[in-house]
């Protein structure tokens, strides 16, 4: 989702007469395993209207792209980003992770012998930042189940952490489109 009001790959939130300064996305949690299905909501506006307020989600402002960085290990990553369209939480490589990659078909996922705890630490261009647990379970066995969606399945993406629809679940995730006033300050940010 980016977070652009206009341009080349414009949000078309930007556009609307009211709620145009971003969205909310609010996805519930789903147990180990996985669930069959999965309802949430995408509210638009931030701060508009009584169901898209910020609340005690923190702002972590990024680039124009909406980019930001992932500590994980000592090392920062600037050009991360959270992405409702992902569906994995997709971050460096098999060396770098330790992590091993699954066999065809699934060689774009993560297939650890158990379930892989990790802790990152986001932080926006405003200095604001935040540990944030995750974990990566063996995407073989996931994919063989008769579920959906997970929020424990992930792949390598070197150089950057691609945080996807895992990281929304949960969790209430707002974006604020660029140039637009919100109560948490101008877009664009992620808050969370």
């Amino acid at each position: 989702m980016t977070v652009r009001a206009h341009g080349p790959a414009s949000n078309p939130v930007g556009l609307f007469p009211q709620d145009s300064n971003g969205v909310l996305v609010s996805l519930p949690s789903v147990p180990v395993g996985g669930a069959l299905t999965l309802s949430g909501s995408l509210i638009f506006g931030i701060g508009t209207q009584s169901n898209n307020a910020l609340g005690s989600a923190r702002v972590y402002t990024t680039d124009d792209l909406g980019n930001f960085s992932v500590v994980f290990s000592g090392q920062s990553y600037s050009g991360s980003f959270i992405d409702s369209g992902s569906n994995g939480l997709f971050f460096l490589s098999s060396p770098s992770t330790g992590l091993p990659v699954c066999a065809n078909p699934n060689s774009g996922f993560y297939c650890p012998a158990g379930t892989a705890g990790l802790t990152v630490t986001t932080t926006g261009l405003n200095s604001a930042s935040a540990q944030i647990a995750l974990s990566i379970a063996n995407a073989d066995s996931l994919f063989a189940s008769i579920n959906n969606a997970f929020n424990d399945v992930g792949g390598p993406n070197p150089g950057a952490f691609d945080l996807g629809l895992p990281f929304f679940l949960g969790r209430n995730v707002f974006v604020a489109i660029q140039g637009q006033s919100t109560p948490g300050g101008a877009g664009p940010f992620w808050a969370y």
